[in-house]
């Protein structure tokens, strides 16, 4: 027989195992484990074209009912959010930042270092700029040899070419044989100055005239040298929309190549306008052609946490449902999970599986660059 000593002992080792198993498997609060995540409430300011996700029912019960976690979310644009004050982002209790470009969360991460002892980053979401055309224009410019079509998708192959020799020279839709199309060929966009989705052009369009490889994102030097031409580019766009989400639904209803022949926009911006539409998606799908800059600008949606509780926001949007949610229905490409950007899940959508694209430039190039189409003073 075992002594009482042993027995006393097996017990407390047992004890000791049992209360460990369930500290393992209870997890940290985040969604892993079986117990009830302590609730927290994040006030986060983010981009436009991410309101509807974040309205989305089914990510709030997953963020809730999982993670703990409930969002009250307000659109502003980019540069707007991350060139808040310290002292104003704490006195509004905001919690996180959610801007659609990595160059934003630099911009910030330069003007506020060390000022949140909590700060991390991570960016869960992606949709690379895109140009929307219409039928007439996008085979206007496959004639002139600016746009390739390649397995049923079209790609912009020169858009250098475009800029310098086609918009800033004023020419004409007529000139490329586009009859119906009227007017001076431009590129429109939201307001780079308040919008990311127009700024993220500009930057793609700095990318390409100041630097003779395009891969390499320009010195300061280098983007001064060009920032008169690239505030002609900007102002031959005329008057433009405030934020991503208005402006692409504007571009749809006030008749897409009609009112634009060429809008830079997100690539997930067709996709859920498609998805909501459903079966009656047949016209915009006629009417509204994705020509892909080769090569683009990604447009990063990393979630700027200036404290914990938002930092538990990053790993609940990191939810394989939600990335599956915010692809099937938003559009927006995972950057966290492995296998989930098909884009034939769209059938009807000839989106690109494979693209390629160039670096923005760092914080000092991108201030400069918003400074100049804030203030044509600032472009000399």
């Amino acid at each position: 027989m075992p002594s009482p000593r042993f027995l006393i002992g097996l017990v407390l080792v047992l004890v000791v195992c049992v209360a460990a198993a369930w500290v393992l498997t209870r997890g940290d609060g985040g969604g892993t484990g079986g117990g009830t995540p302590e609730a927290v409430t994040v006030n986060c300011v983010g981009g436009s074209e991410k309101t509807e996700l974040m309205a989305d029912p089914d990510v709030k019960r997953i963020l809730k009912d999982t993670y703990g976690v409930t969002v009250g979310f307000n659109p502003q644009g980019s540069y707007d959010q991350v060139q808040l004050g310290t002292e104003d982002l704490k006195s509004r209790k905001i919690d996180c930042l959610w801007p659609s470009s990595a160059s934003a969360q630099n911009v910030f991460e330069t003007k506020h270092t060390g000022a949140f002892g909590e700060y991390r980053a991570e960016t869960v979401l992606q949709s690379p700029e895109v140009v929307y055309a219409g039928p007439q224009g996008t085979e206007a410019l496959v004639k002139a040899g600016l746009v390739v079509k390649r397995s049923e998708r079209y790609y912009i192959v020169d858009l250098k070419k475009l800029l310098l020799e086609y918009v800033l020279k004023r020419k004409t839709w007529d000139s490329l044989g586009a009859a119906d199309l009227h007017g001076p060929i431009t590129v429109s966009s939201t307001d780079p100055a308040r919008s990311n989705s127009g700024f993220t052009l500009t930057q793609l369009e700095l990318n390409i005239i100041a630097t003779a490889d395009v891969f390499q994102a320009p010195s300061l030097a280098q983007a001064k040298s060009v920032l008169p031409t690239i505030r002609a580019l900007y102002d031959a766009q005329g008057l433009q929309a405030a934020s991503s989400d208005a402006g692409f639904r504007q571009w749809l209803t006030q008749g897409a190549e009609f009112h634009a022949p060429l809008y830079a926009g997100y690539e997930n911006q067709l996709i859920q306008q498609v998805v909501q539409m459903g079966a009656s998606s047949a016209g915009v799908l006629k009417n509204v052609r994705i020509l892909y800059p080769d090569p683009t600008i990604y447009s990063d949606h990393p979630i700027l946490a200036l404290d914990a509780a938002a930092g538990r926001f990053i790993d609940a949007m990191k939810d394989r449902q939600i990335q599956e949610i915010a692809w099937q229905k938003y559009g927006f490409r995972s950057s966290v999970q492995v296998g989930i950007n098909d884009p034939a899940v769209f059938k009807d959508l000839p989106l690109a599986d494979q693209i390629r694209t160039t670096t923005p430039p760092n914080a000092e190039v991108t201030l400069a660059l918003l400074a100049c189409v804030k203030d044509a003073k600032e472009c000399s």
